[in-house]
């Protein structure tokens, strides 16, 4: 199974946090990762032009990283951005920086790369008494006004309930209101995204769903966030679009390689699946070497 794109990273949020380190690896040529069942394990993986097809960052503040598209451009490197924001705030997302800080990185990126190369990500979808559908509805047509002619594509998912998920979310639910723990199919999950994707189509957006198969029954198109037929249109590769078999059995995505760590996202979104708690991600952040191989390098 090739390995044609290199994901930035589902782990962590490397625009935001790691760029310099991103930065001097792909100077290097190469960046080592672990496999993060089994950290004895480790791999070098080329960042030479000619063996990445393309990156795939994804980033809820791409900021930092964007004073370095220049020579990421002269090197010959593709990129595309997924870009999360969904305006959700304390207790489960940090408000810093503001949503319209964050609107604004979104359009300056996207006039500065195009929209079909910077995606949204309304993501995670949580439902709850405080966070009702009314509440989603409202957001997501502010949200989606905003971002009207910088994206192409919208990504639409519910939270998926991960046991590390739900010991981060549960002490929060005092704050944040009683959650609902749903799937897909629940009819106020199904009524929702109908109306979130009548919203984006009326804005030049194409909704997809990340692993939401039931989605598709109102007109949400199956959604790979490594999208090889995607990243064929826009770049004008040949990349077999095949199925990434070590992800989630409803997961679309293409063959790629991570370079990210577990436990080093210092974003502070409570649902965090790849972070078990605020304290250890910036205690390895604290720890992170920007001119190491390894983004993070200590054995869990």
């Amino acid at each position: 199974m090739s390995r044609p794109f290199v994901s930035a990273s589902r782990r962590t949020d490397i625009p935001a946090h790691y760029a310099p380190w991103f930065i001097n690896r792909v100077q290097a040529g190469f960046c080592k990762t672990r496999n993060p069942f089994r950290p004895s394990q480790t791999f070098r993986i080329s960042l030479e032009p000619d063996a990445v097809r393309a990156f795939f960052f994804w980033t809820r503040w791409p900021v930092p990283l964007v004073s370095h598209l220049d020579l990421l451009d002269q090197m010959g490197h593709r990129y595309l951005f997924h870009f999360t924001l969904t305006g959700l705030g304390p207790p489960l997302e940090s408000q810093r920086p503001t949503i319209q800080e964050r609107i604004d990185a979104f359009r300056t990126l996207s006039d500065r790369i195009g929209h079909d190369r910077v995606w949204w990500r309304y993501d995670p979808i949580i439902l709850g008494d405080r966070l009702d559908a009314d509440y989603h509805r409202s957001r997501f047509d502010s949200l989606s006004k905003a971002l009207e002619g910088a994206t192409s594509r919208v990504t639409l998912s519910l939270l998926d309930w991960y046991r590390k998920t739900e010991r981060r979310v549960k002490p929060l639910e005092d704050r944040a209101g009683s959650l609902k723990r749903l799937e897909g199919p629940e009819p106020e999950a199904m009524e929702l995204v109908t109306r979130l994707v009548q919203m984006a189509r009326s804005r030049g957006m194409t909704p997809v769903a990340c692993c939401q198969p039931a989605f598709h029954e109102v007109g949400v198109e199956p959604g790979a966030c490594i999208d090889a037929a995607a990243a064929n249109r826009i770049f004008g590769l040949e990349v077999q679009d095949e199925k990434d078999k070590g992800q989630r059995e409803k997961c679309c995505c293409a063959p790629s390689f991570d370079i990210g760590a577990a436990h080093t996202c210092i974003s502070g979104c409570a649902y965090c699946y790849s972070t078990v708690s605020q304290e250890v991600a910036l205690r390895n952040f604290g720890r992170h070497d920007p001119t190491g191989e390894f983004l993070h390098n200590l054995i869990p």
